[in-house]
């Protein structure tokens, strides 16, 4: 079981408020998915450009990253252990917490997901965002009804190993 402790001591978490939401979404994973994402690092409540993690300011869509909750993967980084990192620039919900750790989740498995069916409308924007997505219904408000069964079974199958297949 990770602990709200390992998780504030061991990543760059600045106060309780994020370590409680991140518990909270580590909470709604199974296990097996839990184990899975223990490479995950977090920066929470600074900008990640200022911070020195990655050198993008603005997404495709116009957004900033100074404000926005992202995965960032070990390409995108600019130094240090180059290890896939969760920004969390403001405290989130759980619910972003799930979604971005559905796209560090997707990445163990190389991004090979492309019958993902769209469970929500910003998940038709991609298929890294039908991830995540799909993950998020998968863990919580009663949306699993949402999720095909091919889906489902690749939940369990990765949940069951917690380990890099």
């Amino acid at each position: 079981m990770v602990t709200l402790y390992r998780i504030y001591e061991m990543n760059r978490i600045p106060n309780a408020r994020y370590a409680e939401v991140i518990g909270e979404g580590l909470r709604r994973l199974p296990q097996g998915l839990v184990a899975r994402l223990g490479h995950v690092q977090f920066l929470c409540g600074t900008d990640p450009v200022f911070a020195g993690l990655h050198p993008y300011a603005n997404l495709t869509d116009g957004r900033s990253f100074k404000d926005t909750a992202h995965c960032a993967y070990p390409y995108h980084l600019l130094s240090g252990d180059k290890v896939t990192t969760i920004v969390l620039p403001v405290p989130e919900s759980p619910h972003n917490v799930v979604h971005e750790l559905g796209h560090a989740l997707h990445e163990t498995i190389d991004f090979d997901t492309h019958w993902i069916k769209p469970v929500t409308k910003y998940a038709k924007t991609n298929q890294h965002e039908a991830f995540a997505e799909v993950l998020v219904a998968y863990t919580h408000y009663g949306n699993y009804d949402r999720v095909d069964e091919q889906t489902v079974q690749l939940f369990k199958d990765l949940s069951n190993t917690g380990v890099l297949l």
